[in-house]
């Protein structure tokens, strides 16, 4: 599996990626963002401008603002301004080694340690494609790819709840190397019509959610550089995925906030002794 330093990019990209020293100082920034609680008036590049941030209400509006008229290219996204919930949308794809980093090591925590419970999670899988000139898609780990993109998204549209689908979704990820063998278990182990979902994928359902995700990753502006692209609130967090907890944290309100959010994650618990 390719490290989060190494980022899935698109073949076809030619942007670097911003530099190690960037990231560093952004998660000193965070870690002491959320652990003082209410928060002060910032204007760190990842909200439109300075915004009042007291109980997380001014970066949620900020972020449903953007994500209101696309700009993030959250799917579909409402104006919810007084929204209790953290929008996160994860542009991903079903075959890539870090969306399935993403997957297994930081968001399957989140879910485990209750910061999911503030979190709205939509997985735009879709990622890094081509679009052909006969109209159909050239996917960057092969046909198998899309196939299962549509496998993510149906499970999804079928399942909208949050803690419905993502299990579906780890499952896919444990088993990324032999899905074709595995895919369907998935289903069955959360007690899904594995035909339903099998369905969906393959047929025109499946399409129209496919070009729905396509459409909502090209409207993406900054456009994505690699995958996992993660969108919080509206407003990219780039090469700081890794970090996805402290951002959600940070953005939710301080009344109801997860008691995870005051402690560090376990992979950093042990780092200095």
């Amino acid at each position: 599996m390719l490290s989060h330093h190494g980022h899935h990019k698109p073949w076809y990209a030619k942007r670097k990626v911003q530099g190690a020293a960037i990231a560093g100082a952004g998660c000193c920034l965070l870690l002491v963002f959320v652990m003082a609680g209410p928060r002060p008036l910032i204007n760190d590049g990842l909200v439109d401008g300075p915004t009042t941030t007291a109980a997380g209400a001014g970066v949620q509006q900020s972020g449903d603002a953007l994500a209101a008229t696309q700009k993030g290219g959250a799917v579909g996204a409402a104006a919810a301004a007084g929204r209790s919930k953290v929008r996160v949308d994860f542009y991903g794809e079903s075959l890539c080694p870090d969306c399935q980093h993403m997957v297994r090591d930081v968001l399957e925590p989140m879910f485990e340690t209750g910061v999911a419970a503030v979190m709205d999670l939509r997985y735009v899988a879709f990622g890094n494609v081509r679009n052909n000139s006969d109209g159909t898609f050239a996917y960057q780990h092969g046909p198998a790819e899309g196939k299962y993109n549509r496998h993510i998204l149906c499970a999804q549209h079928r399942h909208p709840g949050q803690d419905e689908w993502f299990p579906y979704v780890k499952c896919l990820a444990d088993n990324m190397r032999a899905l074709d063998s595995k895919a369907t278990g998935c289903a069955e182990e959360r007690g899904w019509d594995t035909a339903q979902i099998g369905g969906c994928a393959e047929g025109e359902e499946g399409k129209g959610l496919e070009q729905a995700a396509a459409e909502a990753t090209w409207a993406l502006h900054p456009k994505h550089n690699f995958v996992p692209w993660m969108v919080v609130n509206g407003a990219p967090i780039g090469a700081l995925y890794d970090q996805l907890q402290m951002f959600v944290c940070a953005a939710s309100p301080v009344e109801g906030r997860p008691e995870a959010c005051y402690s560090l994650p376990e992979r950093m618990q042990h780092q200095g002794r």
